[in-house]
């Protein structure tokens, strides 16, 4: 596989790092594992610095449809084609019917179909759990021969990966202290926004402290701000050594409620000193969008490196 270009996503996710996954990267040290207990799109794995990585979610059919674009790409591309004709013969209908067809089973192939083709590529569940996100009328979604072709890129980054339906403690259950931990959990203003869960923020910090422990290192993107609206936690100064303020794009939130553009600030934080020269370079990326344009020659310039 080519290791100079940051690959199509595969899955669309709210909240992706993918915009600056590569800065991200530069601050991620050598390991015997990554971690990535809660991997949503997966941006950050094809710039893991090892090969072998254990990936978690607490969201059964994302982790089932991460396993099928690894072990059954070729599959997984002819499922989608399948739903996406069907859509584009039957209209709105054949969304509609999918979707209900993956609240009863599941599927997820279904899943794939429905992030690409619902509003804004926003994933949503009410409070008994079916998803409930709209088609989004005026995108037919990705034609099916040019999701076959990121579907096979991001199987043949994936094969190193297993993927576990788990929480992040459980996750993070084996970790040790050679291994590396990127950590990128949901907002505190919009945790149960996608499933229902129970994400408690002083049992992440006893975590992010047991790590500590035991001397594995770990990459936090955490709070920041939404435009005015802030969704700063403050992370106690014990738990880490490191932090850094980057821009990651609009929030979806408004514009699909169409409420403005609200350009999203994240933070950083790491339980360790990164390289003064590599983390100004991060900020100063960070800092001038224009600059932070990176080619396409040197977007993904460690892949298992």
């Amino acid at each position: 596989m080519s290791q100079n270009k940051l690959i199509e996503p595969v899955i669309k996710w709210s909240g992706s790092k993918r915009s600056i996954a590569p800065l991200l990267a530069r601050l991620l040290p050598n390991a015997a594992r990554y971690f990535e207990p809660f991997v949503g799109s997966g941006a950050m794995l094809p710039f893991r610095p090892c090969e072998t990585a254990i990936a978690g979610d607490v969201i059964p059919e994302l982790i089932a449809l991460w396993q099928a674009i690894r072990n059954a790409p070729e599959l997984t591309a002819d499922e989608y084609a399948e739903r996406w004709r069907r859509l584009q013969r039957e209209g709105h209908t054949a969304y509609y019917a999918i979707r209900d067809s993956f609240n009863a089973t599941r599927d997820p192939h279904d899943f794939l179909f429905l992030t690409r083709t619902c509003v804004n590529g926003l994933i949503r569940f009410n409070s008994d759990g079916a998803f409930n996100n709209s088609l989004h009328h005026t995108r037919p979604g990705i034609a099916p021969e040019r999701l076959r072709q990121t579907i096979r890129a991001w199987s043949a980054h994936i094969q190193g990966v297993e993927f576990i339906a788990a929480d992040y403690r459980a996750t993070l259950a084996t970790a040790r202290a050679a291994d590396l931990v990127f950590l990128d959990p949901p907002y505190g203003g919009t945790r149960g926004r996608y499933a229902p869960n129970t994400f408690d923020v002083e049992t992440f910090y006893g975590e992010l402290e047991r790590l500590n422990c035991i001397g594995a290192k770990w990459v936090l993107t955490f709070d920041g701000n939404a435009g005015e609206r802030s969704y700063a936690t403050t992370l106690p100064s014990a738990l880490y050594q490191e932090r850094l303020g980057l821009p990651t794009g609009n929030s979806p939130f408004t514009k699909l409620m169409k409420t403005g553009i609200d350009a999203v600030v994240e933070s950083v934080y790491l339980n360790f000193k990164p390289a003064t020269k590599i983390a100004n370079q991060v900020l100063d990326h960070g800092q001038h969008p224009a600059r932070r344009r990176v080619r396409a020659d040197v977007q993904q310039a460690r892949l298992f490196g």
